[in-house]
């Protein structure tokens, strides 16, 4: 049964109007703040708002309502004694629907309200669609990235497992940095496929247990721009992100970075914040040319390269919250090894 809210102040023109919506659940506000109180909490298919209140009137209460996220998108008619089209115009400028007339006409009270009760819940079923097919597409972002990232592990166990910790190293970045959800989900995906570009290295080098030589480091570096041209072309915006994020994880905040030596500002935001999560990982975890750092010789490291190496400002973030990120590693060290 479809919900419509009452705001009114006169008791008879609320007793009215619930006799005449009698095939509908109604409720009612006498005054302005109940009424918005109560369309958080109901959250009707249409509300029916007199103009004319004292406290607050009904355009006031319109338009609260419509800055309110929960509520905003609930259809508004009027009901006004008032004549003119200036009324009207107020109204519609707010986010009105419709007007209706008092005294009310009851079939043309009822086919109104039949209508605009008809809209929103067609548009509600649209939307409610349109959202499942998006995050239908937001699971398949996701799986297509870690696999993606699967196909780097195949190539070395270490690689894999490291794109997912740096992920979430740059999810965690993000949100100490005040980004919403969607831009911290969008980063760590996109951060999962830095490295992507070791798939065109041999596996002579990716799993060499010694340091590479000159000629060997020249070809590790190319991973990159590797990284980059795989993934750049894409019609989506999360592997063009993910083309910078792979294009730039190596550059430095002095410029002494690869491939291309930017410095400071002009590396993006998302290439400072990889390099600090890369690099991180990959001195905590043991690889087959070297032990892991303890944790202590970790944070000297980057309280030595703050301002060199990287970004001054994601480092403080690292150093404030080390030991989270710490407890982060950690997890996911577990969790890998549980499976």
């Amino acid at each position: 049964m479809a919900k419509i809210l009452v705001i009114d102040d006169t008791p008879e023109y609320i007793e009215m109007l619930s006799s005449i919506l009698s095939e509908y659940e109604v409720y009612a506000a006498k005054e302005g703040k109940k009424g918005i109180l109560l369309a958080e909490t109901v959250q009707p298919d249409l509300i029916l708002l007199d103009i004319n209140m004292p406290l607050m009137t009904g355009y006031e209460v319109c338009r609260r309502l419509k800055q309110m996220e929960k509520v905003r998108h609930i259809p508004v008619i009027f009901l006004t004694a008032n004549d003119g089209s200036d009324y009207e115009e107020i109204g519609f400028n707010l986010g009105a629907v419709d007007f209706i007339s008092k005294p009310f006409h009851a079939a043309l009270l009822k086919a109104r309200v039949r209508t605009h009760v008809s809209l929103f819940q067609l548009q509600s079923n649209l939307q409610a669609q349109v959202d499942s097919q998006t995050e239908e597409i937001r699971k398949l972002n996701h799986e297509m990235t870690y696999l993606s990232a699967s196909i780097a592990e195949l190539k070395s166990k270490e690689t894999g497992q490291h794109l997912r910790r740096v992920a979430e190293f740059c999810y965690l970045f993000c949100k100490f940095l005040g980004k919403d959800e969607a831009e911290c989900e969008k980063i760590k995906m996109a951060s999962v496929l830095h490295d992507i570009g070791k798939v065109g290295i041999s596996d002579d080098i990716l799993n060499k247990p010694a340091k590479l030589n000159d000629e060997e480091w020249k070809v590790m570096k190319q991973h990159s721009l590797m990284g980059y041209e795989m993934l750049i072309d894409s019609e989506f915006e999360l592997m063009r992100l993910a083309a910078m994020i792979a294009l730039e994880h190596h550059e430095r905040w002095d410029g002494e970075g690869y491939p291309y030596g930017k410095k400071g500002d002009e590396i993006s935001l998302v290439g400072r914040i990889c390099a600090v999560s890369d690099v991180f990982d990959s001195l905590l975890d043991k690889r087959v040319y070297k032990e892991p750092w303890e944790e202590k010789v970790v944070r000297d490291y980057f309280v030595m390269m703050k301002g060199s190496q990287f970004d001054p400002v994601i480092t403080d973030i690292l150093l404030e919250n080390f030991d989270m990120f710490i407890y982060t590693w950690k997890s996911l060290q577990r969790s890998r090894n549980s499976q």
